[in-house]
């Protein structure tokens, strides 16, 4: 079956970004070109974000195709249907994630945090968790983990380190707490 995989940097204070959308932060900490982004996308097919993180994603990449060998997914409450490079759903993510891991594939990578992580923690639906971690605090931001009703415990796969990004690699246990 296809695994769900959370992939993506925090700040040490567990923020994904500023309230402002922005991640200078990250990108002025040594190591990011280092990570192993190559080894995560080679084994994924598909991509679930936000809007807002579909929006901050095509302004960083310069508005180029979103990951065009991948199958995107954006969850907007305004928009759906086909876009050049993604494709607009109302489908909850719990609901879109039931959905993926019926069809043949690889895994799904869960993209940016927020509502979208708690409702898929809460479900139990993220197998997998590749969060790098940059010596950085921001004191307030968009965090990775909204206050929710999901208390799940993770086994450690492995820890890396890429000069100043460390990188946490967690798998779901069975059963949740």
């Amino acid at each position: 079956m296809r695994q769900v995989q959370f992939y993506g940097a925090i700040s040490l204070d567990g923020y994904l970004a500023t309230k402002e959308n922005n991640m200078q932060w990250l990108f002025d900490t040594a190591g990011g070109e280092s990570a192993n982004t190559a080894e995560f996308m080679a084994q994924i097919d598909t991509t679930i974000m936000g809007r807002k993180t579909y929006a901050i994603t095509k302004k960083l990449m310069n508005n180029a195709p979103l990951f065009p060998d991948k199958t995107n997914y954006v969850l907007s409450r305004t928009r759906q249907g086909k876009e050049t490079d993604a494709i607009y759903t109302h489908e909850s993510p719990v609901t879109l994630v039931k959905q993926l891991r019926q069809r043949a594939g690889a895994n799904i990578w869960i993209i940016g945090g927020g509502q979208i992580v708690a409702e898929l923690v809460a479900a139990d639906l993220i197998d997998a968790w590749w969060i790098q971690i940059a010596p950085v605090l921001l004191g307030d931001g968009i965090p990775l983990f909204p206050k929710g009703d999901y208390g799940t415990r993770l086994d450690v796969v492995a820890v890396k380190q890429y000069e100043q990004l460390m990188e946490l690699q967690l798998r779901r246990k069975t059963g949740r707490k």
